[in-house]
């Protein structure tokens, strides 16, 4: 059998370049070793709960990321956040501090000292710095003061990278902040000047997973082997030959002229690829994606003294707590707690804690127990709970990420037809999937 393509993976990065082939009318096969499509997609639909362990939401930028959206199917089912969930909040000596995206939340605020906020401001006056290598905590002392990078920057990256900013590599974990500083010498005086992104934070009314179907369904079913192990990866003069196993425990195969490679990372070493090839993998085995657990809780509304009022709140690692953050998903989007409810998220592990992702169920709930009745005020034992462990969550994009993402380049250079896209490569969001895949997807088509 030829095809334009075999994509490996079935999460958002390989449906995302699956799709896009799809509807220029080429012929693809994915093959996952999951029996459902989405990957790190985790929806669960329970007694009027909907309830997220993988990505919540997906934040979109502008026209093009709501024509993409529309071409799924999903155009007009999009579920905007309320606007109460513009609101985040820091925890820091005990206590939750609101923050906007107006700049005047910051400043009108306690989180930051005076002083904090003078050499906040002062960024506008330095000069041009840093390296290519530079750490988040580095980058972000340099410009904004300690203050900032300890009690801004720090649960950001806990939050969205579960992170250690001393260990991230500032231009790979967050590019556009040190493209703003080369082109307008100041951040801040680059963001003025910017025009507003139109950025929004979505959902969907059957949750996250109804994406992935979505993405899915133009597929024919032959094209979409779920349960299926590639058991052989060969090129030669005809294109890239793979063979797999599929749900049934039959042996398929079929030849490629693209191979497209979106599976994680660490699953690389366990692929059929040639021995030659997984020489280049080898820069891989050490990138590391540490654990995170997430525990989701439902609770009565009045068992909770906090209002809920936001998208949820990060934790400062100096605050020293059991969990990361904690999101607020039924104040964000209808339809996640029946009537009366109220359903919270929680993080645990991370980069600095890998430890604390793997304790037991009990451990975790005692954590969680405490540190939500401490910040929320919540009162009792949560109605509903799920548990969703991740023994490898989030890549980190640390000071070795240019070079494992060169040889990568290397690779798709010297083996024409060969590719590879998806979080562990150019950003992590899955927004960022989204878009880059379905480039890819249009790229391979009319190539």
């Amino acid at each position: 059998m030829q095809l334009d393509a075999i994509i490996l993976g079935a999460g958002p990065a390989g449906l995302a370049v699956a799709n896009a082939m799809v509807r220029q009318g080429a012929q693809v096969k994915v093959i996952e070793p999951s029996t459902r499509p989405g990957g790190s997609i985790r929806t669960v639909r329970e007694d009027g709960w909907l309830v997220e362990t993988g990505p919540n939401t997906l934040q979109i930028e502008g026209e093009a990321d709501r024509a993409l959206l529309d071409h799924y199917g999903l155009g007009t089912v999009l579920q905007e956040a309320d606007q109460a969930s513009a609101q985040r909040f820091i925890l820091s000596k005990g206590k939750l501090h609101a923050l906007t995206n107006k700049p005047s939340s910051l400043f009108k605020g306690d989180l930051l000292t005076w002083r904090g906020k003078l050499r906040f401001i002062s960024e506008i006056f330095r000069p041009r710095g840093g390296s290519a290598e530079e750490t988040v905590q580095a980058f972000m002392t340099r410009r904004f003061g300690a203050e900032a990078a300890d009690l801004l920057m720090d649960p950001v990256v806990s939050g969205v990278h579960a992170g250690d900013p001393g260990r991230l590599c500032m231009a790979n974990s967050f590019p556009s902040l040190p493209a703003l500083e080369a082109s307008h010498r100041s951040v801040i005086l680059g963001l003025m000047r910017q025009p507003p992104k139109g950025r929004s934070i979505i959902g969907f009314p059957a949750g996250m997973q109804q994406l992935a179907d979505a993405m899915a369904a133009p597929l024919p079913p032959e094209a979409l082997q779920l349960g299926s192990m590639a058991t052989l990866i060969r090129q030669d003069a005809r294109g890239w030959n793979v063979a797999w196993r599929n749900a049934q425990g039959q042996d398929e195969g079929a030849v490629a002229k693209h191979l497209v490679v979106t599976a994680p990372h660490w699953q690389w070493a366990s692929l059929p690829f040639d021995e030659e090839l997984k020489k280049t993998f080898r820069e891989w085995e050490r990138a590391e994606a540490p654990p995170v657990t997430v525990v989701a809780r439902g609770y009565a509304r009045t068992a909770i003294a906090h209002p809920l009022d936001g998208f949820g709140y990060l934790i400062p690692g100096n605050e020293k707590r059991a969990i990361l953050g904690c999101l607020f998903p039924s104040t964000v989007l209808p339809g996640r707690a029946p009537e009366g409810k109220a359903l919270l998220c929680c993080f645990i592990g991370g980069a600095r804690h890998p430890a604390l992702a793997r304790q037991t169920d009990e451990q975790l709930r005692a954590a969680v127990d405490r540190e939500l009745a401490e910040t929320l005020g919540v009162s009792g034992p949560p109605e509903k709970e799920w548990i969703q462990r991740w023994d490898r969550a989030i890549p980190q994009y640390g000071v070795d990420q240019t070079r494992r993402e060169a040889a990568l380049a290397r690779a798709e250079a010297k083996n024409p037809g060969l590719h590879f896209h998806g979080a562990f490569r150019g950003g992590i969001s899955l927004m960022h999937a989204l878009r880059a895949g379905d480039a890819l997807g249009r790229s391979l088509t009319s190539a």
